[in-house]
């Protein structure tokens, strides 16, 4: 009966993910199945999106938020989402987690140069603590995905498409982590730097 509890509670999880305006995030693929149904009820971002309430949590002016708003990685994600689901081809898990995984990837690419960029502002106290902080939120983040995978990719029980939420769930941890680091650095400088450059 537990087991059937949180299942039910981690489906809730994926399922309310998936239909927030963040986009999905990394690999493992699946079988290739269709997945049509998933993107249907998709909102599509606008001008006006908003971003979940975790970014900009120091920055009272508003101004750091209005900053990520903006940011290249989420507006090529979501013009790229939206051709891939608007395409005439039959949309698979496949390609969908070839999708997810470009862009963990890029996000991951910020988040490492975001943290190297703060690391170099700080005193010595402050650079330790940071660095313990990030050491303890990439065990979270690689136990948490240990765990998904084992208890419920692996056996199956999400299905062929599991893979791909937990690549959604995946490329949203590290966003979210990404931001946080911008934040400091903002609340430090006032400087949003962004590596990747927007192809659109």
């Amino acid at each position: 009966m537990k087991g059937k509890i949180l299942l039910l509670f981690f489906i809730t999880i994926v399922i309310s993910i998936m239909n927030s305006e963040m986009p999905p995030d990394v690999v493992s693929t699946g079988n290739g199945t269709e997945m049509k149904e998933i993107t249907e009820g998709r909102s599509e971002l606008s001008n006006n999106e908003v971003l979940p309430m975790s970014i900009g949590n120091y920055d009272l002016t508003g101004d750091f938020y209005d900053e990520m708003l903006r940011n290249p990685i989420d507006h090529d994600y979501e013009v790229e989402f939206n051709e891939f689901k608007n395409s005439k081809e039959i949309i698979t898990t496949l390609g969908w987690g070839a999708l997810e995984s470009k862009y963990t990837e890029i996000w991951d690419k910020e988040l490492n140069q975001i943290y190297k960029k703060l690391l170099s502002k700080l005193d010595r106290e402050p650079r330790e603590a940071l660095i313990e902080s990030q050491k303890e939120w990439l065990q979270y983040h690689l136990r948490e995905t240990k765990f998904v995978e084992k208890t419920f990719i692996n056996n199956g029980y999400l299905g062929s498409q599991g893979s791909v939420s937990l690549g959604t769930v995946i490329r949203e941890r590290i966003r979210e982590r990404t931001m946080q680091l911008f934040e400091y650095r903002y609340l430090l400088d006032r400087e949003v730097e962004f590596l990747y450059q927007s192809k659109k």
